[in-house]
């Protein structure tokens, strides 16, 4: 029975070598043909001309095999729209002049042609363009000027790269063909809404006339500047004596009263000091003692009674510096007001000095500002001129300010800009504490609209042409 059994064989492929072909051929076709209607309608979906050119340089490597893509407008200052790999178009290289070159001599050319070296030799009249025909181991370029959807002349063209003489194929020439009348579309669309409405040209000299005569206009003058509040004749607290910082006991803005705790020292040296001391001291009156009890009978020791006395003395001396420097390690405050302190993490551990600054106490309603005013708008700002101040904390409210003080020395800001320091008085009692930041703007002579706009880039200008 096995062996009669039947095997069941796989069928056979019965298309032959020609129909096997013409089936790849029409698959890849309408790989091809679904590609270019995904690009052609999402360059239509595009909001504007340059995202519809860049996704047309950018996408048609599904297409067509090229090393680069480049939208050129056959019209205009404006040499390259997009190019292939997101860059950014510099109208001011090598490559740029190439550009101009090559759409000077073909921008008439309304059919797609190959440019190669051989038609542009190096010792032409377009040095760029032949350089760049003769570079990457010899570019052949295809120029594609793209329909325009209403019949006029073409107003860009594909610039297309293949490198090491890579032919372009008729085939393919024709596929992008049929894609340029779609893109036409795409680009024309987004060109005109991006024009949107013209102005005729009356509008223009009339707008042109109203702006000169706005910059005309007399107008106070304005300066911006950083501005921080500062305590207005603050108490300092200076480190009473050498020693290193144990704990602090308030806090940047916190209210104290006179005798509260501010900081307090770590007292360990001290300790071990003052116990070592004393040790002296009970050492030296043991022996005033001894000489004391043998001066009945040693005229040395009696001689000596003198000077162990002055020991002693010394040694109780030193017993009671210690022992007042003990007293002095919990530093209390004096006044009543603010705590004013920068960096408080930094105070704690640190080693001291005496006489040294450790922070300031100060009355919230003695404040007054510091503004830090470019070195550029000095000029612009004078004694009592009127000042607006808004706080970061409070950016709405402007608070009025006069200013009181400009200084004439230089300084470099945080920001690395020379300044002036500007000191200014609120204009009434306010109540700000120190240390918040804000923007003061201050009121100067009155000097002319255009003056007030475009004196900085003036300024500028002046500088970078050496005038």
């Amino acid at each position: 029975m096995e062996a009669n059994k039947v095997v069941p064989q796989p069928q056979a492929d019965f298309q032959q070598p020609d129909q096997q072909a013409a089936a790849a051929q029409q698959q890849a076709f309408n790989t091809v043909l679904a590609r270019m209607v995904n690009l052609s309608q999402t360059a239509l979906k595009a909001e504007s001309l340059e995202k519809a050119a860049s996704t047309i340089v950018n996408k048609i490597h599904t297409l067509v095999k090229t090393e680069r893509a480049v939208l050129v407008p056959l019209s205009g200052r404006k040499r390259i729209v997009a190019i292939s790999g997101d860059l950014e178009p510099s109208e001011d290289n090598p490559f740029s002049q190439a550009v101009h070159e090559i759409r000077k001599r073909y921008r008439t050319v309304q059919e797609p042609t190959v440019i190669s070296s051989e038609e542009v030799p190096a010792e032409s009249d377009l040095p760029n363009a032949a350089k760049v025909l003769s570079s990457m181991g010899g570019t052949n370029i295809l120029w594609l000027p793209i329909p325009d959807p209403a019949g006029d002349e073409p107003r860009y063209a594909l610039w297309l790269e293949r490198w090491n003489k890579r032919p372009w194929l008729p085939e393919e020439i024709r596929i992008l063909s049929h894609a340029l009348v779609f893109w036409g579309h795409a680009l024309e669309t987004r060109r005109k809404k991006k024009r949107g409405k013209v102005s005729t040209k009356r509008g223009l000299a009339l707008a042109l006339i109203l702006f000169v005569l706005l910059l005309c206009v007399p107008v106070y003058s304005r300066v911006s500047a950083p501005v921080q509040i500062v305590p207005d004749h603050p108490h300092y607290v200076f480190a009473p004596f050498d020693g290193i910082v144990e704990e602090l006991a308030v806090e940047p803005g916190e209210k104290v009263r006179a005798g509260d705790l501010i900081f307090r020292y770590d007292t360990r040296v001290l300790e071990q000091r003052l116990e070592e001391a004393r040790q002296s001291v009970a050492v030296a009156r043991a022996e005033l003692a001894r000489l004391e009890g043998a001066a009945y009978m040693d005229e040395e020791a009696r001689a000596r009674i003198p000077v162990q006395k002055l020991e002693v003395e010394r040694k109780q001396s030193e017993v009671a510096f210690i022992q007042t420097q003990l007293d002095l390690s919990d530093v209390r405050s004096e006044t009543e007001g603010v705590v004013v302190l920068d960096d408080p993490d930094a105070l704690i551990g640190a080693s001291l000095q005496t006489g040294q600054m450790v922070l300031r106490i100060a009355d919230p309603a003695q404040t007054k500002l510091r503004i830090m005013v470019p070195v550029t708008d000095a000029g612009l700002v004078t004694d009592d001129a009127p000042v607006r101040v808004r706080l970061d904390s409070d950016p709405l409210r402007a608070i009025p300010a006069t200013v009181e003080r400009v200084g004439f020395d230089v300084t470099v800001s945080d920001e690395r800009i020379p300044t002036v320091m500007v000191e200014g008085v609120w204009d009434g009692n306010v109540a700000v504490t120190p240390g918040q930041r804000g923007t003061a703007r201050i009121q100067g002579p009155k000097i002319l609209l255009g003056l007030q706009i475009f004196r900085k880039p003036f300024m500028t200008v002046r500088t970078t042409l050496g005038l």
